[in-house]
């Protein structure tokens, strides 16, 4: 069904497709579709998620030709940056799909497929740069792993919002706040005065 579903939004566009044309080129009856997928949106998050799965899946064994942490990891967001744009014009729909399930909120969402596939790989990733010395053991490589996704999620809504922005150079953007932080490396006279309450004192010509 949701191979039809897709088949339709390909040739009519997502918007123009109804569910009553859906079941009918499926050949189900309408009460079979909406009880596998009670929304439209149920039908791309399927086939999203089947897609990272088998796109994550093939990934693996290209990341192992990349020798350090950070060149595999900018492999990574790159080709997922280059997925995220194929299918730009569902992921609104998909996005919406996960944020309106209840279930969803509350559940690991390590369960999902596609999810817990990403999940495995990056966490495989921080756990193997932490072995070799290029990424801190100050947090589990879990917590590093879960912290990336949301990181790119923000990274994926913020480009779904302004088009004209370079969704691989946001996911890297991502990558390197993670990495390095957003603190300044020097305090800056401004945050000196903040913290000890002191005005910055006027530099003499």
């Amino acid at each position: 069904m949701a191979t039809v579903a897709f088949e339709l939004f390909e040739t009519s566009g997502y918007e123009a497709v109804t569910m009553e044309q859906i079941a009918a080129e499926a050949d189900v009856a309408k009460a079979t579709l909406y009880s596998y997928f009670p929304v439209k949106e149920a039908l791309v998050a399927h086939r999203l998620k089947d897609e990272i799965a088998d796109g994550m899946a093939a990934l693996a064994d290209r990341l192992g030709t990349h020798r350090s942490f950070m060149s595999r990891m900018r492999f990574l967001l790159r080709e997922s940056a280059a997925w995220h744009a194929a299918k730009r014009a569902y992921l609104p729909h998909y996005l919406r799909y996960l944020n309106s399930v209840a279930e969803y909120a509350v559940s690991d969402v390590r369960r999902e497929p596609g999810s817990k596939l990403t999940w495995d790989i990056m966490t495989t990733m921080f756990r193997a740069g932490q072995q070799s010395g290029e990424v801190a053991t100050t947090l589990p490589a879990e917590k590093l792993a879960w912290s990336l996704q949301y990181l790119l999620y923000g990274a994926v809504t913020h480009w779904l919002v302004h088009p004209a922005a370079d969704l691989a150079k946001e996911f890297l953007q991502s990558f390197d706040l993670l990495m390095k932080g957003a603190a300044a490396s020097r305090p800056t006279r401004t945050h000196k005065a903040a913290v000890t309450g002191k005005k910055p004192k006027e530099k003499t010509r």
